[in-house]
């Protein structure tokens, strides 16, 4: 899938319009599910991307691979291809590559923010939680 389908999954979840109410233990207790949820949700998004992440790096790799058998071979124009000209077709290969994957990279790390930040409020609504029923 595309990065800007992940990223449009990630603002339908609704996580930047979310607001951590601890105003009553109730509300607490609801914010709490809430979060579960969320990082349920963001958990399985991740897990998606990771997997395409993983699908680019070997879709990339059989692309090099078949750049190394080019060698020797003849080109539509007859001319056989040299060992430059593979190595100049493997670092464009590469060079694409980590730019194709360098987008997912960048919504996995909001999504591992993310992630640190629901842990963080699930530590401050613990914490808030406790301060009441003492």
């Amino acid at each position: 899938m595309n990065p800007k389908y992940y990223r449009r999954q990630i603002a339908e979840v609704g996580i930047e319009d979310m607001v951590i109410d601890v105003s009553s233990l109730q509300k607490a207790m609801e914010t709490m599910n809430e979060l579960d949820e969320l990082e349920k949700v963001l958990n399985h998004i991740k897990f998606n991307l990771r997997t395409d992440i993983r699908n680019l790096r070997v879709e990339y790799m059989q692309m090099i691979q078949e750049a190394d058998g080019l060698i020797n071979k003849r080109s539509l124009l007859g001319r056989k291809k040299t060992i430059d000209d593979v190595v100049k077709k493997k670092k464009t290969l590469k060079k694409e590559r980590n730019t194709n994957i360098a987008a997912y990279e960048i919504i996995e790390n909001l999504i591992n923010d993310y992630l640190k930040q629901i842990d963080e409020s699930r530590l401050y609504i613990k914490n808030h939680i406790q301060m009441k029923v003492k």
